[in-house]
């Protein structure tokens, strides 16, 4: 008898604990779902494998700074009344949390942003930002394709995006993000200088030195008096 009520108690608690199990991962699955809808993210990938927070060598006086801006922001939410304040502070508080490497609370704070304003492009190239920190590969390059697709004349965005798949050693898609900034930026009055100048630099650091100066010789056109800075650029690569 004494044995047969082990086993029951067993059994018991095996299905308590099955329950329970249940229940959260429902509810977590809910949540995402709930995420999802209020500010078009998903996370991509797995995140047990995620890096969420890191140790960042910083000086004792630029640390101290951070941690200073940190406890205002917090503040600053806490008091927060309006939407657009409830913003900034969300925002203010992301960076700065990813500057401390707490990845963790710069992704919460991301999302509270993102389910005010879902169509924010420099929150979503700020989250991806942090994405990549964590090695949330597939998630990052979404959140910085977001942010071309809500405007895809901002140069910044395609230089984002090519260093993220710099970082993934993807040298294919790095050529192909430039070409597209290139072929799209020239469709509005934006100026891309910024891509030329980043695209010529990548290609003289992978030894194509011809495909570099060729772009070096656009951005002379495109910046006269820059002329000397850009010739003498040449001149090392010839």
């Amino acid at each position: 008898m004494k044995n047969n009520k082990i086993i029951i108690i067993a059994v018991l608690v095996l299905i308590i604990a099955t329950a329970g199990f249940w229940y959260l991962e429902k509810n977590k699955d809910k949540n995402k779902d709930q995420t999802s809808f209020l500010t078009g993210f998903t996370m991509l990938d797995d995140e047990k494998s995620l890096v969420w927070s890191e140790s960042i060598a910083l000086g004792d006086e630029t640390r101290a700074l951070f941690e200073k801006k940190l406890v205002e922001t917090k503040a600053e939410l806490a008091a927060a009344k309006e939407k657009d304040q409830l913003l900034a502070a969300y925002n203010n508080l992301a960076i700065y949390e990813k500057y401390l490497g707490n990845y963790r609370e710069a992704y919460d704070a991301y999302i509270e942003s993102l389910k005010l304003q879902s169509g924010a492009r420099v929150s979503w190239q700020n989250f991806a930002d942090v994405l990549l920190k964590m090695k949330a590969f597939k998630s990052a390059e979404m959140a910085y394709k977001k942010a071309i697709e809500l405007n895809k004349y901002i140069p910044e965005s395609y230089v984002k995006l090519a260093d993220y798949y710099k970082a993934l050693n993807n040298d294919d898609l790095v050529e192909a993000t430039y070409k597209l900034a290139i072929e799209t930026i020239k469709q509005s009055y934006e100026s891309d200088t910024l891509i030329l100048i980043d695209y010529a630099e990548w290609l003289a650091a992978k030894g194509r030195n011809e495909d570099a100066v060729k772009i070096y010789e656009e951005l002379i056109i495109k910046q006269p008096n820059n002329k000397e800075a850009i010739e003498r650029k040449m001149e090392k690569l010839k």
